[in-house]
């Protein structure tokens, strides 16, 4: 379920009676958020949440793995990689608010966001070892030993063990876990909603290209378009000149 508040469009993962367990439709409804965002100059962040408190995404709908064989498996893989990949390379801010289990491809998702807060009752876990004896793809590995540190993914997935609130927010996963979870998202929207566009995305740009490479990277096309920008030089001038000044992203 999606939509547009202010300047921020949602994405709603709405199967609270399965506690939001991924449907593959519910992930091409992802895939196609992530290109909408990036399509509309007036969306400025993108959120995701799961409905019903309960449950960020409880994983993938295990009744889809029914009568899967090993080719099945590698297309299903493939195409989680694509669309995890397709939302970590959204141009503008992606915000997780977690409330409840974030389990399995909810926690591939949570780890593609930018920033993720949290309440008190998350947790966070892959329990495969216990469940379905599955696997993960070693894209959808690497970003949560990006996210929690290797030792800490390793014995969460090695034991099926579950990570609470305050453990994530002291690996660095979680910015921040919050009483009031709902103001704290709100409160987090309306300060990234009001950065500076091009920032944000150079940011996200040259962590992805260092994320990716080996050695050095050459970020010489990021920061000519960032400097070369009008928002840069109205920025400049409305802080000489103390003015106002409004991003536009160009």
């Amino acid at each position: 379920m999606t939509e547009v508040r202010g300047r921020a469009l949602h994405v709603t993962f709405n199967r609270p009676e399965a506690r939001n367990a991924m449907t593959f439709a519910m992930y091409q409804g992802l895939a196609d958020a992530c290109a909408r965002v990036d399509a509309d100059p007036d969306l400025r962040v993108l959120v995701l949440r799961g409905a019903g408190g309960r449950a960020f995404v409880a994983g993938t709908d295990i009744a889809q793995f029914r009568g899967f064989t090993g080719a099945d498996g590698v297309e299903y893989e493939k195409t989680i990689d694509e669309i995890l990949g397709a939302l970590a390379a959204v141009r503008k801010p992606v915000i997780a608010v977690i409330d409840g289990h974030c389990v399995g491809g909810g926690l591939g998702i949570a780890s593609c966001a930018d920033i993720r807060i949290a309440s008190e009752r998350a947790s966070f876990s892959v329990p495969i070892a216990k469940t379905l004896g599955n696997t993960l793809s070693v894209n959808t590995l690497r970003r949560l030993v990006r996210a929690f540190g290797e030792p800490r993914t390793a014995s969460m997935l090695l034991m099926a063990r579950r990570v609470d609130a305050q453990e994530a927010l002291l690996s660095g996963f979680l910015t921040e876990v919050a009483e009031d979870l709902d103001e704290a998202a709100e409160r987090v929207i309306e300060q990234v909603a009001g950065g500076a566009p091009l920032t944000q995305w150079s940011i996200k740009e040259n962590l992805r290209r260092l994320n990716a490479a080996g050695g050095e990277v050459d970020d010489s096309d990021v920061v000519s378009t960032v400097y070369g920008s009008e928002d840069f030089a109205g920025a400049v001038e409305a802080f000489l000149t103390k003015g106002s000044r409004e991003w536009t992203g160009t």
